[in-house]
């Protein structure tokens, strides 16, 4: 892990309300460990002192730390992406996860265009993990586009079973419209707001799609 991560995360955690009640260091350390980050602890106690955002109290060695003020900015909790769905992910989706991490609150645009990329990426990942990766590919061999990757998602079957449930597909395509905007309207930036109603369907579609992982 990075110097330059251990600032990121922290930033993360009292955007989430971590910091909310006292946190001692290794109950700091412990949390960072859950999203699958090992400072050393000389790098984690820089960052916490350059944290303008916390209040550090008690005597060397016991330090506690806590929030000077609660942060206002939209974080990715629990709520929004539940533990059994990131466990799930984390495998095939390290990257998108951390990326989402940092940016959603921070940037709508960003956001949008990451929360597009992981479903276009998930539906082809369970397809190629049942084998019917080929499925998703034109007379040419390129990857078919998101509307019809939706489409073969809920009319192909695994044990009687679609991938998504053609219900979830139509309410997710608010996601695809999003992401399209990010990525190719230059003229529009997109708003957290207009995403942060959508996080029921987009956890459910990538629940149901995680399911085949």
């Amino acid at each position: 892990m990075t110097r330059q991560t251990v600032p990121s995360y922290l930033l993360l955690f009292w955007q989430q309300g971590f910091f909310r009640q006292e946190r001692t260091f290794h109950g700091i350390m412990d949390k960072l460990g859950s999203v699958d980050a090992h400072p050393l602890p000389q790098n984690l106690n820089g960052a916490l002192s350059r944290a303008k955002f916390l209040t550090q109290r008690g005597r060397p060695g016991q330090y506690r730390y806590i929030q000077k003020h609660a942060s206002k900015t939209i974080a990715l909790t629990q709520d929004m992406l539940p533990d059994e769905l990131m466990k799930l992910l984390a495998r095939d989706f390290k990257t998108e996860l951390q990326d989402l991490m940092h940016n959603f609150g921070a940037s709508g645009t960003c956001t949008a265009f990451l929360l597009r990329k992981v479903l276009e990426k998930l539906i082809f990942v369970t397809f190629a993990k049942k084998g019917k990766q080929a499925l998703l590919l034109d007379q040419t061999g390129r990857l078919v586009g998101l509307h019809t990757m939706l489409a073969l998602a809920t009319s192909t079957r695994i044990r009687g079973r679609p991938f998504l449930m053609k219900k979830t597909a139509d309410e997710i395509t608010g996601v695809k419209f999003l992401g399209d905007t990010a990525a190719h309207n230059p003229l529009v930036n997109v708003s957290m707001k207009t995403i942060v109603p959508l996080m029921p369907y987009i956890v459910t579609a990538y629940s149901e799609l995680a399911a085949n992982l």
